[in-house]
């Protein structure tokens, strides 16, 4: 099913002690060949705001005309066939299934269907359309490429729904690829839910692109041919795993509430990559080689073949050792994934500084950010924080429509470490720390 690496960011540790040590392994995936050929159904979701504010002009049309245009695109795309199934959800103060989850084999009607998302306006409330996608979507089968493709530009009225439906939506394996358009609408509240249900968050700048993003999206799904990777987790006394976070193709909080671990679907043609964070303590080590910890993984693959595959066990091996001069060696691949997953966390950081007016501590955090990038020649991502820390240098304040570029994009930028065929680099546990903000 999946080719599989599962390695440590350092294979030495120091012996004889108790004091913590912080152990990071990456889990890097690839689709086997014979998975890959093979071409998952899609479930579809489209769910859109038709609140009042949806009206508003935007370059000559209303948002609104540029959501229905989108979703007459997304039904003409060319990489959706007959038997793909779609739903259109509207939603303000109440929301109505549009079109009920169903094969497109009458394009036409369903074009009509969509222009009927014109006729509804009212307040916001996004719970109520997610509650409608969810309902659609519950009782598909697991190897089948579900998305809700949330479009919103406003604050919803019923925040505690969205987070009840998010749940939900994250146990029957349904993505939310969250769309936010303008100023007004909770990025908090969005990234939560995408992150949650192991989707993501755009914040789009210039809705005349909104269609463009559909065929991306589309075209994504189609190489989603394993879904719902779970993992199961064991570990030997004295190492605890604090956090699994999906790195590449782009970032992803685990849950850790409860086991399996789910982590998402898988593409085919790329590497997948997830870094388990473990803490080593409160145990007194001697010399030796240890298996640290080992992991299950299954999932579920298009019809066509067995519906489910489960892999061989992974398992994890480090070596304490007296040695001080082996420790320092770190995994340069690994590491390249470790500070990915802190420069989240620092963007954030930083954009809050800068939201509450601490100038010189949103500065300095974003040039830490920005030296994380440059590292893993992340040329993208330090243009766009390059571009944040001009404009917070010159006028002492970063745009709102920055902020939310920023911080969405923190999320979707990361990239593939090209650094696997080199040695080992030297970095101390003190310096991990302050890489990985551990």
């Amino acid at each position: 099913m999946l080719n599989v690496l599962f390695k440590p960011h350092r294979e030495y540790f120091k012996a004889e002690t108790d004091e913590p040590q912080k152990l990071f392994a990456m889990l890097r995936v690839i689709p086997e060949q014979v998975v890959s050929e093979a071409r998952p159904p899609l479930a579809i979701a489209l769910v859109v705001d038709t609140s009042d504010s949806m009206r508003a002009p935007a370059n000559h049309k209303t948002k609104l005309d540029y959501a229905i245009e989108a979703a007459h695109k997304l039904i003409d795309d060319e990489f959706l066939i007959e038997t793909d199934l779609v739903s259109i959800i509207q939603f303000e103060d109440e929301s109505d299934v549009i079109l009920p989850l169903s094969p497109l084999r009458d394009k036409n009607h369903v074009h009509q269907l969509i222009e009927h998302i014109r006729n509804y306006s009212g307040a916001t409330f996004m719970g109520k359309g997610l509650m409608n996608a969810f309902q659609q979507l519950s009782k598909e089968a697991p190897q089948i490429s579900k998305r809700v493709i949330l479009l919103t530009d406003g604050r919803t009225f019923d925040e505690a729904m969205c987070r009840s439906v998010m749940q939900q939506l994250a146990d029957t394996n349904a993505p939310v690829v969250s769309i936010g358009i303008g100023l007004e609408y909770n990025q908090a509240l969005l990234r939560e839910i995408s992150n949650e249900t192991k989707g993501y968050h755009l914040h789009l700048t210039d809705i005349r692109s909104l269609q463009n993003f559909f065929a991306a999206e589309i075209k994504a799904m189609v190489k989603e041919v394993v879904t719902d990777l779970q993992a199961r987790v064991a570990a030997v006394k004295g190492v605890t795993l604090n956090s699994i976070t999906r790195v590449y193709p782009n970032l992803i909080e685990a849950s850790l509430t409860e086991q399996p671990y789910r982590l998402g679907n898988i593409v085919a043609g790329d590497y997948t990559v997830f870094i388990f964070e473990f803490t080593i303590s409160d145990v007194f080590r001697p010399p030796s080689r240890v298996r640290v910890s080992r992991i299950n993984i299954t999932g579920s693959i298009p019809s066509g073949q067995k519906k489910t595959g489960e892999l061989p066990q992974q398992e994890l091996f480090v070596v304490f050792t007296k040695d001080e001069t082996l420790i320092p060696k770190v995994d340069p691949e690994v590491l390249d994934y470790v500070q990915q997953k802190n420069l989240d966390r620092l963007v954030y950081q930083a954009m809050g500084m800068a939201t509450k007016g601490n100038v010189a501590g949103a500065l300095r955090t974003l040039h830490m950010a920005q030296n994380i990038t440059q590292q893993v020649q992340n040329v993208q991502a330090t243009q766009l924080l390059k571009n944040a820390l001009d404009e917070l240098s010159k006028t002492g304040v970063i745009s709102p429509n920055t902020v939310r570029t920023v911080v969405a994009s923190s999320r979707t930028m990361t990239i593939k470490s090209t650094r696997t065929a080199l040695k080992d680099i030297k970095i101390s546990e003190e310096e991990i720390r302050k890489l990985t903000g551990a």
